[in-house]
């Protein structure tokens, strides 16, 4: 009989790395006339976002948006005046050659600093960095089943990635938001933070169902006894979206980030001159991708009872579905105001920069800075925000972790708090959150391909021979070197096992 051999593709996804682009944001801003002239700047923040992207032909095109807020108090005035402007940028990146899927495009602000040329003109220069992390769809071939020749065959079960779909959607928000009334009318929103909650997703009909809500925290400007003063305000906005992956199934994996493209409120004036509503219009991006495994046995060794041949090797590497995780770490950094005494505390809250994240043996360990921000009133009656970088650490234990495998992180700083533990100083308590997902990776040996040297033929001339086997030896390795099979040794010998508990003679049946 001829030798035939069965070949199958298995597919896999492995990382490509990550590329870095830097994008400058810059703003020369002359203050509309409704707005006071400039006395003291309190501080600028840059706020940026991806809003759409597309990949074609092996180039990511994606539109960067850069919301700058700039605080600042007017002369002989408590109320804090805040300007806001955005700014929109179009890049494009090379992707690596083949099949890549883009699996996170963070930006992050580098640096932002923002100065007073005069009293109606502010001059804004920063940076922000943009993190591009790639994956590569890997195609191998390897060898599934071979007749003829009296081989004889070792196999594995392998469990992949056989599909990966992806696409992206945008959700539309509008929503009024009331302050109600026994609240300050609003002068101007100073701070709004929109962050995506209580996610969840689910397959219905072959449709993948995303769900969730917006928080919204704001802090607006206001007057209050006749002097300047801030109030905060929380709001929660449900979102519900229907998006359709082409050829998905229910038996896929699905996995759904959610992220704010945009947060634009808009004041609504009432009768009496006074706002007390706020239009919002939020877009959310929700990233989906499912993934369909499957498994297959490969030879991942294989001899010919017959006749002497060769094998070739390849590393096969392999994926497992996502496997989620979060952590919670709660943290505590106390901030001063050395210079000055503390009235009251108006709003605190926390950013994470510098996120790593280093997998050591069995665990992860994730690092980076909190920056802590709180905004308070002077004895004077002046605002003031207090600011600290406190950098965190911590670790946690994931099973069968090693360096190969394929870590995303999101990290977020959630439910900030605060107490004014002395006349100048703040303690702050916040949690940090951390997701994400662990994509195992794993290179094993299978078959490539056999060459049987058909003009040689093995000399066994009896039907039974003699072998002293060792503890912990292979009954594979004994029939290979034997040529003969495993499933003879195992009868001949009745041996429930494939490998010797302890040192034995075996009776070793030739086969043809």
């Amino acid at each position: 009989m001829e030798l035939r051999m069965n070949r199958t593709v298995v597919s896999a996804v492995e990382s490509s790395g990550t590329s870095v682009q830097e994008q400058s944001v810059e703003l020369d801003y002359v203050l509309p006339d409704y707005y006071p002239d400039v006395c003291k700047l309190i501080k600028c923040f840059v706020t940026p976002s991806v809003v759409s992207e597309s990949v074609s032909d092996n180039r990511l095109s994606y539109e960067l948006s850069a919301e700058i807020r700039i605080l600042y108090c007017s002369e002989n005035s408590h109320i804090l005046q805040c300007v806001t402007q955005t700014l929109h940028f179009s890049r494009t990146a090379e992707l690596p050659d083949g099949e890549t899927c883009v699996t996170e495009i963070l930006p992050v602000t580098d640096y932002v600093n923002c100065r007073a040329v005069s009293r109606r003109r502010l001059d804004v220069r920063g940076a922000v960095t943009v993190r591009i992390r790639t994956s590569t769809l890997r195609q191998q071939e390897a060898v599934s089943d071979i007749f003829g020749k009296n081989i004889q065959l070792k196999k594995q079960p392998f469990c992949y990635q056989a599909k990966r779909m992806h696409t992206a959607n945008h959700v539309i928000l509008s929503e009024e938001l009331e302050l109600g009334s026994s609240k300050p009318p609003l002068l101007q929103v100073v701070r709004c933070d929109a962050v995506p909650v209580e996610q969840s997703h689910k397959l219905i009909s072959g449709k993948l169902m995303a769900q969730g809500s917006l928080q919204i925290q704001i802090l607006y400007a206001c007057e209050k006894d006749g002097d300047g003063s801030l109030e905060p305000m929380s709001f929660r906005i449900p979102y519900s979206q229907i998006t359709d992956l082409e050829g998905i199934e229910e038996q896929d994996e699905c996995e759904v980030l959610c992220s704010v493209a945009s947060c634009d409120l808009k004041p609504v004036t009432d009768e009496n001159g006074d706002i007390r509503t706020l239009r919002c219009e939020a877009e959310l991006r929700l990233s989906c991708t499912a993934f369909r495994m499957a498994s297959e046995s490969l030879v991942s060794d294989a001899f010919s009872t017959e006749h002497p041949c060769t094998v070739q090797n390849i590393r096969l590497l392999t994926n497992s579905a996502p496997a989620g995780f979060s952590e919670l770490l709660i943290c505590t950094p106390k901030l001063n105001c050395p210079d000055s005494e503390l009235d009251c505390v108006y709003d605190a809250w926390c950013e994470i920069r510098n996120l790593t994240t280093v997998s050591e043996q069995t665990e992860i360990c994730i690092s980076g800075m909190l920056c802590c921000y709180v905004l308070v009133r002077e004895s004077s009656g002046m605002p003031r925000l207090l600011e600290k970088e406190e950098p965190f650490e911590h670790r946690f234990t994931i099973q069968n972790l090693s360096p190969a495998d394929m870590i995303q992180l999101r990290a977020s700083a959630e439910n900030c708090s605060y107490t004014l533990t002395g006349s100048a100083e703040v303690s702050l308590k916040t949690e940090l959150r951390m997701e994400g997902s662990v994509i195992h990776c794993t290179e094993t040996e299978v078959l490539s391909d056999m060459q049987i040297q058909e003009d040689e033929k093995f000399q066994d001339n009896f039907a039974l021979r003699l072998y002293f086997g060792k503890a912990q030896e292979n009954i594979w390795e004994i029939a290979k070197r034997c040529h003969t099979s495993v499933e003879a040794i195992l009868e001949e010998n009745d041996l429930a096992q494939e490998e010797l508990s302890e040192n034995e003679m075996l009776l070793i049946p030739i086969i043809s």
